[in-house]
C-alpha cells in the first residue's frame, strides 16, 4: 500500500469530521438560539420570570431584546447545517451564517445592558443576588456567550 493510496481516504474522513462539526454548530445554534427567543415567554411558566412579567406576554422590550436574535440565531443555525450539508464549498454562506450567530449572541449579552440606557427601565427586576445571575445566566449571558462561540468556530473553520 502506498502514501497516495492512503491520502483521498484521509482527505475524506478529514472533510466528513468538519461537516460534522459545522452540522453539530448549526444545531446548536438553532437550539440556543430558540432558548434565548422564547425564555421570556416559557420561563414564567415554571417560576423563571427575569422581568415579572407572566408567561407568552408580549411586549418591546421582550420582541427586541430575545425574540429577534433568537429568531435570527434559528435561521443562522439553519444556514449552517445547510451549508455544511451542501456538497459544493459555500464558505460565503458559512461566513454570513457564523457572523449572523456572533452577532445574535453578542445583541443577546448587550441589549439588556442597553436597554435601560435606551428605555429608562431596567430588563431584570431586583431580587436576591442568586436570582440575578441565574436571570442573567439563563437569558442573556448564557445563550449570547454559547452563540458567540458557536458563530465564532464557524467562522474559524476552513473552508
Amino acid at each position: 500500500m502506498t502514501v497516495a493510496s492512503v491520502q483521498p481516504q484521509s482527505d475524506t474522513m478529514r472533510l466528513g469530521a468538519r461537516r460534522l462539526s459545522l452540522e453539530m454548530a448549526g444545531f446548536f445554534a438553532v437550539i440556543v438560539g430558540a432558548w434565548g427567543g422564547i425564555v421570556p415567554f416559557v420561563g414564567p411558566l415554571f417560576g423563571y420570570s427575569a422581568d415579572g412579567s407572566g408567561s407568552w406576554h408580549w411586549n418591546l422590550e421582550h420582541a427586541l431584546l430575545f425574540v429577534a436574535p433568537g429568531a435570527a440565531a434559528v435561521v443562522a443555525g439553519l444556514l449552517i447545517m445547510m451549508g455544511a450539508l451542501s456538497r459544493v464549498s459555500r464558505s460565503a454562506q458559512l461566513a454570513f451564517a457564523g457572523t449572523l450567530a456572533a452577532v445574535c449572541g453578542a445583541w443577546l449579552i448587550v441589549g439588556p445592558l442597553a436597554w435601560p440606557v435606551l428605555q429608562g427601565t431596567n430588563v431584570f427586576v431586583s431580587a436576591s443576588a442568586f436570582h440575578e445571575l441565574e436571570y442573567w445566566v439563563g437569558y442573556s449571558l448564557g445563550p449570547g456567550g454559547l452563540l458567540l462561540a458557536l458563530g465564532a468556530f464557524v467562522l474559524g473553520r476552513p473552508r
